[in-house]
């Protein structure tokens, strides 16, 4: 715990000397230019369906290592505390892969940037990102021939703290159209592995278990109007750089909003050959083999007025071959998120959703030592409630309040929380993020 209490002890400080900053600095700190890093949403809500959102200030008063006009040397520290009601005894909170620990401190992401953005001012150019994460989300960033491989060469030893490469890119064009080549974060979905790009500290469960986290390959960016913006690509399938199993998937996105920005719909879809390698779960095991694998997010966004927003998220996931009969596994469900700012530093949001597992091939797909894993089918269920405090630009604090529930027609035999002996769980966590 010392190396816990340190750490949050740098948050603190950190805090502390952000937070008595000058009000006109902050104030013109708190929206991001494009191309920025951290450049997510603006002070008032706009909407933006990347993978890295939610109504979160982007700018920021300071940069420990400077910044320049097309990107430099940046970063945050995350970490923070989750208290499980139910206390289970192995101190996981349920069938989850990210956030997972109960009743104990997490330091879960110490993220440093490195990039050079593309020229803003019209003219063409070469951009390059690195992403380095050290903390214990790097499970959910690492790739299959690149941190991991099979036998003993893995770049971690640890169950609960290592290093992953998330990113790992080069850009080649303009602000209109560009070619992203390397390895990059997806597109599809609406959740995201940068903690500073998510309303909540709690992860969504279609962020958990539904969809890739990164791919290799190329991606073409294209602004087509001023109201279209397409993305298209081919990537080595989900979170691998080499894999005898995955062959090439195509990655694509469409958004399209109206003119004031406060009506958008997108469609991003990913499909190709992966892998079924959830199939061995069931007894007898069928051969692993390559078959297709789909995941698609359609996501309807809405600004009724200037401080609310609302975003429908719905997805669904198939795998050929993923059962024992040979048959296609299937996994769908629909997010939704209530945003309202109530302040430059205050904003409250809320989460609903519905995943459903339909075989049990995908919630519990989490850490070795967890007991609440695959196969749990059934539908899940969960409610999460919680502010956003961000007194500066450089820092934010996340409380919140979840409430998750198992059940419906697929109930499975076996109960997912508190170690296999309750149908649902409460918890109230909080964590720190101090950017630098």
């Amino acid at each position: 715990m010392q190396r816990h209490g340190l750490l949050f002890g740098v948050i603190a400080a950190a805090f502390v000397t952000a937070a008595g900053r000058d009000a006109a600095a902050q104030e013109e700190a708190f929206v991001g230019g494009r191309g920025q890093v951290g450049g997510f949403e603006a002070r008032d809500p706009v909407l933006v369906d990347e993978v890295m959102t939610g109504l979160i200030p982007s700018g920021q008063d300071w940069f420990l290592f400077g910044s320049g006009d097309r990107g430099g040397i940046y970063g945050w520290l995350d970490g923070g505390f989750v208290g499980n009601f139910g206390v289970p005894a192995s101190k996981f909170n349920g069938p989850y892969n990210a956030v997972d620990r109960a009743n104990e401190a997490m330091m879960n992401q110490v993220y440093l940037i490195a990039e050079r953005t593309l020229p803003t001012d019209g003219s063409n150019g070469v951009g390059a990102r690195t992403d380095l994460l050290y903390g214990e989300d790097f499970a959910l960033a690492m790739s299959l021939g690149w941190e991991t491989n099979p036998g003993p060469r893995d770049w971690n030893s640890g169950e609960y703290y290592g290093l992953a490469i998330p990113q790992l890119y080069a850009e080649l064009g303009n602000q209109d159209i560009s070619l992203k080549l390397g390895h990059f974060y997806t597109i599809v979905g609406y959740e995201g592995v940068p903690a500073v790009g998510n309303f909540f500290y709690f992860k969504s469960y279609s962020y958990q278990f539904a969809g890739p986290f990164t791919h290799w390959g190329g991606l073409v960016n294209w602004n087509a109007a001023d109201n279209v913006e397409v993305d298209a690509g081919l990537v080595n399938g989900w979170n691998g750089l080499a894999s005898p199993y995955s062959k090439a998937n195509f990655l694509g996105r469409i958004r399209v909003r109206n003119d004031d920005n406060s009506l958008a719909t997108s469609f991003a879809i990913v499909s190709g050959d992966e892998g079924n390698d959830f199939s061995p779960l069931f007894q007898p095991a069928p051969p692993l083999t390559s078959a297709n694998r789909t995941r698609y997010s359609l996501i309807l966004e809405y600004r009724p007025a200037r401080n609310w927003e609302y975003l429908f998220h719905h997805w669904l996931g198939t795998q050929a071959k993923g059962l024992a009969d040979g048959g296609t596994a299937l996994w769908a469900g629909i997010d939704q998120y209530l945003y309202y700012r109530v302040s430059d530093a205050w904003s409250w949001g809320a989460r609903f959703e519905w995943f459903q597992d339909t075989n049990g091939t995908r919630v519990g797909l989490n850490r070795p030592s967890n007991p609440n894993h695959v196969p749990l089918p059934g539908n899940y269920y969960s409610l999460t409630l919680g502010p956003n405090w961000t007194p500066t630009g450089n820092f934010l604090m996340r409380p919140a309040f979840r409430w998750d529930f198992f059940g419906g027609p697929n109930g499975g035999p076996r109960a997912p929380y508190n170690d296999g002996i309750s149908n649902q769980q409460t918890m109230l966590g909080f964590d720190l993020i101090q950017k630098f």
